[in-house]
């Protein structure tokens, strides 16, 4: 259907919408883990554990700087960034015009700022029931990762919504509902063109900053420390 262009300013929202790569939700107080503060229950999964050579490819893949701080990598935690029109047969439509194809104007509604996080801790540190060493050492490994999580989150519910309503493109189009053309319509919002600009703009460069801070050399270098000292604990306490 072609309308009439729309008079005055949609009204629309970013809204969070956060998933998870592993299923099974962790019971509270499992492993020891303390969870940090400002994260729900929810949001603590059973991680996905993986081989050595399954977690090197996935931080070759990820662009992760893992591998230079640590001989070897117990945890990492990933994330995939999209931007989702829920409705969009609703939230766009075709203006009147005298081009062949006319033109696509913004309606308003939720725009889904789209999270899937994903952790994976090394099979090798796989937490036994029976032995409390191995459960610290996983409790450590895991601590750090669900900082990670947590940054995740609070990256689309609170930052990403209040920059992204500053971009150029986004005042332009959604704020301001300037006809777009046919091609790039479908190009940017029937297909990823939007998701990747604010993905590689906006949310790439917080995801990275938060990332580096975590895993600055001085922490990795105390997480190994503890690491380590369990391991000899294990090493050297008597067979049974």
């Amino acid at each position: 259907m072609v309308l009439q262009q729309l008079s005055g300013c949609p009204v629309y929202q970013f809204r969070p919408r956060i998933s998870f790569g592993n299923d099974a939700m962790m019971a509270p107080g499992a492993h020891g883990v303390r969870v940090p503060q400002g994260l729900s229950a929810t949001s603590v999964r059973e991680p996905t554990f993986v081989d050595p050579a399954t977690m090197v490819s996935l931080l070759r893949s990820s662009g992760s700087g893992h591998g230079s701080r640590l001989g070897v990598v117990h945890g990492l935690t990933r994330a995939e960034f999209a931007v989702t029109f829920p409705n969009p047969s609703q939230q766009w439509r075709q203006v009147r015009s005298s081009a062949a194809f006319p033109p696509w104007q913004f309606q308003g509604g939720d725009v889904l700022l789209d999270t899937k996080v994903t952790v994976y801790v090394l099979e090798g540190d796989r937490p036994q029931a029976d032995d409390d060493l191995t459960r610290q050492i996983f409790a450590i490994i895991f601590e750090h990762e669900l900082l990670h999580v947590l940054d995740e989150i609070d990256i689309v519910t609170r930052w990403m919504a209040a920059e992204a309503c500053k971009d150029d493109k986004v005042l332009k189009y959604l704020t301001n509902a300037q006809p777009v053309d046919d091609a790039m319509f479908r190009s940017w919002f029937r297909g990823d063109g939007f998701s990747n600009w604010l993905r590689d703009g906006l949310w790439a460069a917080e995801h990275n900053r938060r990332k580096d801070i975590r895993d600055a050399a001085h922490e990795y270098a105390a997480l190994q420390t503890r690491i380590d000292d369990l391991r000899i604990q294990i090493t050297n306490r008597p067979s049974q």
